[in-house]
């Protein structure tokens, strides 16, 4: 049983309880309720679970990609420890709701790397931004083929003309060939006075977006012409070199 929670972690957590944490809330996914479909009619079909952990309501999408940019989507969901090109500098890029991102506080590990974020998501008037405070933990084995994406709330800064928000996350991606498996699980409060069954209701919908915004992402020849050398893959490699 996961001990994940929607609280505060502190930001010297231990990487490896994060991760064992993490892989029992995968491991748990196929006991949970089944949610909706989305896009059926479509080559990248995204089912939805949902399911109540330690009190919170979690909600998950999974989703087949085939014949798609591999080594693109590898950099939009895991990302590098480049400045930049970090899997939270490609997320505004496809989570549209995103209008902040600061990434900061890089360590590097021998399966991967860990970074803090201060993002900010506008959803429109009449409401205040959301501000997310997160320790992301990037766990990646090439040989597996197999890498993971954990994200946690922290105390860090907040600006008096936002509302405090908090998620957990736990994104997972496994690739051979030209497929990949893409499974995605979180549960979230947005704060102020937005009531969490107004999050439980939309959940599943904004988890699905995500699928097409990034199939859209990856067919944009402009913007990886110019990243396209930078390799998610390779950075395992230089982190192991210098250890």
């Amino acid at each position: 049983m996961s001990n994940m929670k929607l609280r505060e972690y502190s930001a010297e957590l231990s990487r490896e309880t994060l991760l064992n944490d993490a892989t029992s809330i995968i491991d748990s996914i196929p006991s949970w309720h089944q949610g909706k479909t989305f896009y059926k009619s479509t080559g990248h079909v995204t089912y939805s679970k949902h399911s109540e952990i330690n009190g919170d309501f979690w909600c998950s999408r999974q989703t087949e990609l085939e014949n798609i940019h591999l080594d693109r989507l590898r950099k939009c969901i895991i990302g590098t420890t480049e400045t930049g090109f970090t899997h939270s500098d490609y997320e505004p890029r496809y989570v549209h709701e995103i209008s902040k991102m600061e990434v900061a506080n890089f360590k590097n590990y021998a399966d991967g790397w860990s970074y803090t974020i201060h993002a900010e998501y506008s959803f429109g008037f009449p409401l205040s931004i959301r501000t997310f405070n997160e320790l992301i933990h990037i766990y990646v084995d090439p040989n597996k083929q197999w890498a993971l994406v954990v994200s946690v709330p922290i105390k860090d800064k907040l600006d008096p003309k936002t509302v405090l928000g908090k998620y957990v996350s736990v994104e997972e991606l496994k690739w051979s060939d030209n497929k990949a498996n893409w499974l995605v699980a979180t549960t979230s409060t947005a704060g102020g006075n937005i009531p969490d069954w107004a999050t439980k209701w939309s959940l599943a919908g904004a988890l699905a977006k995500d699928v097409p915004n990034v199939i859209e992402l990856l067919d944009k020849e402009e913007y990886f012409d110019t990243i396209d050398t930078i390799d998610t893959i390779d950075t395992i490699d230089t982190i192991e070199r210098s250890e």
